[in-house]
């Protein structure tokens, strides 16, 4: 059983005597969940090495539930660190390595937080789970719901890719699709509808889903031995996966499980990169912006008022940085991690390797220099992404040198 502290303001230092109130009534800030963990050895650290539960529920003790018997668990976690030498040589980085959450049940890392999240609503008797997403995050609440018996609604803006709506369908979720802008029309309807009806809030302003995202620093340590990334670049929206990433290390540092931190980076799409403009201009919070169309629509977030502040800090922390792409970018680096690494990653995904690719141009990242890049996400999610020329679809005669024409036509 996990021993679970009260929820905390991280600013103010208010304490709840509520489990289900995540906002501070002083300071508006999301309130914190912590474990206590400072009861683990590094025997405990052996022991869930050596299990066999190839989930992120392996490291159970670090999660924010009760009893094991709550877990709503579809299998995520322990996805494969890959070192790809194409791709690396390409890129000029010779310990290269991509964290492929694509594989992950629905297809992207949105399947860590909820995990843990609709964990915590199934101990908690919650009997419906939403969520506002553009996309990711709808399928994987829709799934999890689904797992742990709870009804889902999700809300989506118009535009989301229909493969996403589709997903979530699947798994019997009410997919509603609104009309304005996600982060005020869609925000505004969201907060009211969880007032109104009472429904389990699966956003990042939920602390207890953001704990899932820890267990990429659990499963680095594991599957490097105990190595240390030298940089860890994840595709950023809200900042959730730099602010549990960092957490999830700094845990391990405090039991003396190992003895440094990676320097993290967060990627942004250049049309929505709020986090990437506060920390150049030094802010300790984040400004607001207007979120423009971009190709990674997945990251597609102008206002990260969950925890864009905890983002930041982390990325200072860690002596990291922060990095807005370009669409061409993206997509360049989509094409290069598809064809030289034999990953299909959605855009949004591919913002950590374009952010690699920047950083080692820049300079700042040395060629001997041990890097992770997450992909986040699988490139199915998003398929119209990909541009397939019409002559490349278009039906040949069953003939050799028909065949042989199209071939030197692609360059093969």
């Amino acid at each position: 059983m996990a021993v679970i502290s009260e929820l905390c303001c991280p600013k103010c230092g208010y304490r709840s005597t509520s489990k289900t109130v995540f906002q501070c009534p002083n300071c508006k800030s999301i309130l914190e969940v912590n474990v206590e963990i400072s009861h683990l050895t590094r025997s405990d650290f052996d022991t869930m090495r050596r299990s066999r539960d190839r989930t992120i529920w392996r490291w159970f003790d670090f999660f924010p539930i009760e009893n094991r018997s709550s877990i709503v668990s579809l299998g995520e976690g322990c996805t494969p660190l890959i070192h790809s030498k194409r791709l690396a040589e390409h890129l000029g980085i010779s310990r290269f390595y991509l964290k492929n959450d694509t594989v992950l049940p629905t297809g992207s890392l949105k399947d860590r937080s909820n995990s843990v999240g609709l964990s915590v609503a199934k101990e908690l008797g919650f009997m419906t789970a939403t969520v506002m997403s553009t996309g990711n995050a709808a399928a994987s609440v829709a799934a999890y719901s689904a797992a742990a018996g709870l009804k889902s609604v999700v809300m989506v803006p118009a535009g989301t890719a229909t493969s996403k709506i589709i997903q979530a369908r699947a798994y019997g979720a009410t997919v509603v699709v609104i009309d304005g802008d996600f982060d005020y029309d869609v925000a505004k309807l969201y907060k009211a509808a969880v007032q109104e009806f009472g429904w389990y809030d699966c956003l990042s302003s939920n602390p207890y889903r953001d704990e899932g995202k820890k267990s990429y620093a659990h499963e680095m340590v594991d599957q490097l031995d105990g190595e240390i990334p030298d940089w860890v670049i994840h595709p950023t929206a809200g900042g959730t996966g730099i602010y549990a990433m960092w957490k999830g290390f700094k845990e391990f540092l405090s039991l003396g499980w190992i003895s440094r931190a990676p320097r993290l980076v967060a990627s942004q799409s250049a049309a929505a990169a709020p986090i990437v403009a506060a920390f150049v201009k030094g802010l300790r919070d984040v400004e607001p912006v207007v979120a423009r169309e971009t190709i990674a629509e997945s990251i597609q977030v102008g206002n990260p008022v969950s925890l864009g502040w905890r983002a930041l800090a982390a990325l200072r922390e860690s002596k990291g940085t922060a990095v807005a792409l370009r669409d061409e970018e993206i997509l360049q680096a989509q094409s290069l991690t598809g064809h030289l690494a034999g990953l299909f990653a959605e855009p949004a995904a591919a913002t950590s390797v374009a952010a690699a690719k920047k950083l080692r141009e820049a300079g700042v990242i040395g060629q001997n220099e041990l890097v992770v890049c997450n992909l986040t996400g699988h490139g199915l999610k998003q398929p119209d992404a990909v541009r397939i020329p019409d002559e490349a679809l278009r039906p040949i005669g069953p003939t050799l040198d028909a065949l042989r024409a199209q071939v030197i036509r692609a360059g093969n």
